[in-house]
Protein backbone atom coordinates (compact mmCIF):
# COMPACT_ATOMS: atom_id res chain seq x y z
CA UNK A 1 0.00 0.00 0.00
CA UNK A 2 1.11 3.59 -0.39
CA UNK A 3 0.56 6.10 1.42
CA UNK A 4 -0.44 9.53 0.89
CA UNK A 5 0.41 12.55 2.73
CA UNK A 6 -2.65 13.89 4.86
CA UNK A 7 -3.33 17.54 4.83
CA UNK A 8 -3.32 17.97 8.25
CA UNK A 9 0.06 16.46 8.18
CA UNK A 10 1.36 17.40 11.42
CA UNK A 11 -1.43 16.86 14.02
CA UNK A 12 -0.58 14.71 16.82
CA UNK A 13 -1.29 10.91 17.65
CA UNK A 14 -0.11 9.54 20.94
CA UNK A 15 0.33 5.69 20.29
CA UNK A 16 0.45 3.60 23.68
CA UNK A 17 1.27 -0.27 23.54
CA UNK A 18 3.74 -2.73 25.46
CA UNK A 19 4.67 -4.71 22.18
CA UNK A 20 7.22 -2.44 21.38
CA UNK A 21 7.74 -3.77 17.61
CA UNK A 22 3.89 -3.02 17.19
CA UNK A 23 4.22 0.38 19.00
CA UNK A 24 7.42 1.32 16.52
CA UNK A 25 5.69 0.06 13.79
CA UNK A 26 2.81 1.83 14.10
CA UNK A 27 4.90 5.00 15.00
CA UNK A 28 6.97 4.86 11.73
CA UNK A 29 3.79 4.72 9.40
CA UNK A 30 1.78 7.19 10.89
CA UNK A 31 4.58 9.45 10.58
CA UNK A 32 5.23 8.43 6.89
CA UNK A 33 1.94 9.37 6.12
CA UNK A 34 2.33 12.74 7.84
CA UNK A 35 1.38 12.93 11.85
CA UNK A 36 3.60 13.75 14.27
CA UNK A 37 3.78 10.88 16.65
CA UNK A 38 4.86 10.42 20.36
CA UNK A 39 5.00 6.63 21.95
CA UNK A 40 4.25 5.49 25.16
CA UNK A 41 4.89 1.97 26.43
CA UNK A 42 1.68 1.04 28.50
CA UNK A 43 -1.12 3.00 29.90
CA UNK A 44 0.71 4.86 33.19
CA UNK A 45 3.29 6.22 30.71
CA UNK A 46 0.54 7.00 28.16
CA UNK A 47 -0.91 9.19 31.13
CA UNK A 48 2.26 10.84 31.94
CA UNK A 49 2.43 11.50 28.24
CA UNK A 50 -0.76 13.52 28.34
CA UNK A 51 0.30 15.89 31.41
CA UNK A 52 0.75 19.23 29.47
CA UNK A 53 0.62 18.08 26.03
CA UNK A 54 -2.26 17.92 23.54
CA UNK A 55 -2.68 15.25 21.12
CA UNK A 56 -5.46 14.90 18.56
CA UNK A 57 -5.92 11.14 18.97
CA UNK A 58 -4.62 8.49 21.18
CA UNK A 59 -4.13 4.80 19.61
CA UNK A 60 -4.20 2.56 22.37
CA UNK A 61 -3.23 -1.21 22.89
CA UNK A 62 -5.66 -3.25 25.15
CA UNK A 63 -3.99 -5.74 27.53
CA UNK A 64 -0.83 -3.90 28.93
CA UNK A 65 0.95 -4.56 32.32
CA UNK A 66 0.09 -2.43 35.22
CA UNK A 67 -3.48 -0.30 33.49
CA UNK A 68 -5.42 -1.93 30.49
CA UNK A 69 -6.17 0.39 27.39
CA UNK A 70 -9.88 0.80 28.43
CA UNK A 71 -8.47 1.56 32.06
CA UNK A 72 -6.58 4.33 30.38
CA UNK A 73 -9.50 6.05 28.81
CA UNK A 74 -11.82 6.24 31.65
CA UNK A 75 -8.66 8.07 33.25
CA UNK A 76 -8.74 10.41 30.08
CA UNK A 77 -12.30 11.14 30.00
CA UNK A 78 -12.55 12.30 33.34
CA UNK A 79 -10.62 15.89 32.20
CA UNK A 80 -11.00 15.28 28.08
CA UNK A 81 -14.26 14.17 26.52
CA UNK A 82 -13.21 15.42 23.15
CA UNK A 83 -9.96 13.80 21.87
CA UNK A 84 -10.90 10.38 19.84
CA UNK A 85 -9.25 7.70 21.47
CA UNK A 86 -8.89 4.29 19.36
CA UNK A 87 -8.55 0.64 20.90
CA UNK A 88 -6.76 -1.74 19.24
CA UNK A 89 -6.99 -5.35 20.57
CA UNK A 90 -6.96 -8.65 19.53
CA UNK A 91 -10.16 -9.64 21.72
CA UNK A 92 -12.04 -7.52 19.73
CA UNK A 93 -15.12 -10.02 19.68
CA UNK A 94 -14.90 -10.73 23.41
CA UNK A 95 -14.95 -7.40 24.73
CA UNK A 96 -18.13 -6.16 25.84
CA UNK A 97 -19.15 -2.99 23.61
CA UNK A 98 -20.87 -1.26 26.78
CA UNK A 99 -18.20 -1.00 29.10
CA UNK A 100 -15.58 -0.13 25.78
CA UNK A 101 -18.10 2.51 25.22
CA UNK A 102 -18.74 3.69 29.02
CA UNK A 103 -14.72 4.06 29.08
CA UNK A 104 -15.63 6.35 26.31
CA UNK A 105 -13.51 4.57 23.75
CA UNK A 106 -14.23 6.35 20.08
CA UNK A 107 -13.92 3.21 17.82
CA UNK A 108 -11.98 -0.59 18.09
CA UNK A 109 -9.95 -2.15 15.48
CA UNK A 110 -8.87 -6.01 15.74
CA UNK A 111 -5.48 -7.73 15.53
CA UNK A 112 -3.86 -8.21 13.20
CA UNK A 113 -3.95 -4.33 12.10
CA UNK A 114 -4.04 -3.98 8.48
CA UNK A 115 -2.67 -0.24 8.12
CA UNK A 116 -5.31 1.10 5.82
CA UNK A 117 -8.23 0.04 8.18
CA UNK A 118 -6.13 1.81 10.62
CA UNK A 119 -5.21 5.14 8.50
CA UNK A 120 -9.23 5.30 7.59
CA UNK A 121 -10.31 4.72 11.14
CA UNK A 122 -7.95 7.47 12.53
CA UNK A 123 -8.82 10.47 9.52
CA UNK A 124 -12.60 9.43 10.47
CA UNK A 125 -12.23 9.66 13.93
CA UNK A 126 -10.35 13.10 13.88
CA UNK A 127 -13.24 14.14 11.57
CA UNK A 128 -16.16 13.75 13.79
Amino acid sequence: MSAQRLNDARQKILVVDDDCTLRELLADYLERVGFEVRTAPDGRAGLDALDGCHFDLILTDYRMSAMTGIEMAAVIRRSDTVTPIILITGDFYELNAEIVAQAGITRMLPKPLKLNELLTCVQTAKST
